[in-house]
């Protein structure tokens, strides 16, 4: 079932996101845990998190903000997180939120921009953006 999240599931979202933390490759700052629970707040609060949820357990969720380009005042929103647990990948968990959020972005007439970092598997993330019709406009590079 996928469905907007409500702040009864910020402990939830809290374990699912220090689990995707442990996912990410080196190099990743590590989790403040003050900052990361005002960030799910504020998202729960003034931004938007879709969660899917399977036997009453959240397996997966994406949560993002309304921001503009330092340089624009248009709105778009863009993700803070998209995340699906490990066995429930195989499954149509990540497109139905990826749909979703691309969804709420356009009924509210807003651009919505995604991404992907701190993952060792890029190139099949691409490759999953560009097939639900998303255009690649840059790349991260971070010092080792």
């Amino acid at each position: 079932m996928i469905r907007l999240a409500t702040v009864q599931d910020l402990s939830e979202l809290y374990v699912m996101l220090q689990v995707m933390h442990s996912e990410a490759i080196d190099g990743t700052s590590s989790i403040d845990s003050e900052k990361l629970t005002a960030t799910l707040n504020a998202a729960l609060h003034r931004g938007v998190v879709v969660v899917y949820e399977v036997d009453g357990f959240i397996v997966g969720a994406i949560g993002g903000m309304e921001t503009s380009d330092w340089w624009s005042s248009d709105i778009y929103i863009a993700d803070l997180f998209f995340f699906v647990y490990e066995e429930h990948r195989k499954s149509k968990i990540a497109v139905t939120l990826i749909k979703s959020f691309l969804k709420i972005a356009r009924d509210a007439n807003i651009k919505a921009k995604l991404g992907h970092v701190y993952t060792g598997d890029g190139e099949r993330k691409d490759n999953f953006y560009e097939r639900l019709g998303l255009s690649k406009v840059g790349s991260l590079y971070m010092e080792s």
